[in-house]
């Protein structure tokens, strides 16, 4: 499997609630990076960061426009992600740069307008 082919599985396990699959193609030691909250370092930190955006219950979905790779591991997607609220779905576009490497990623930066989650 390529390192995009990877970070495109990751995306559609969360798209189905598959959350323990999600985590079980990150490192234990991954390095979450996302706009305007601090950094989260291993599972149990990218999960508490995570409950403050979605509370495990809503799903998200990832439409990726598009995908580049290097030959360093790092796998580049812009994408609109959607959180389906009971009362409305959020969408938003987002850039995603994840870090790959011994088949599984390693860090995941996130860069999008974090003010959605913020107001109110």
């Amino acid at each position: 499997m390529s390192n995009a082919e990877l970070v495109r599985t990751f995306l559609e396990r969360w798209d189905h609630s598959d959350i323990a699959g999600a985590f079980a193609l990150m490192s234990t030691d991954i390095v979450y990076k996302n706009t305007g909250y601090p950094d989260a370092v291993g599972h149990e930190a990218v999960r508490k960061t995570l409950a403050r955006l979605i509370d495990g219950t809503t799903p998200m979905t990832s439409v990726i426009h598009a995908v580049a790779e290097n030959t360093d591991g790092i796998v580049m997607t812009e994408r609109t992600d959607t959180l389906h609220h009971p009362n409305g779905a959020i969408s938003f576009p987002v850039m995603g740069a994840f870090d790959v490497s011994n088949g599984l990623i390693s860090g995941w930066r996130d860069y999008f307008d974090a003010s959605i989650f913020k107001a109110g």
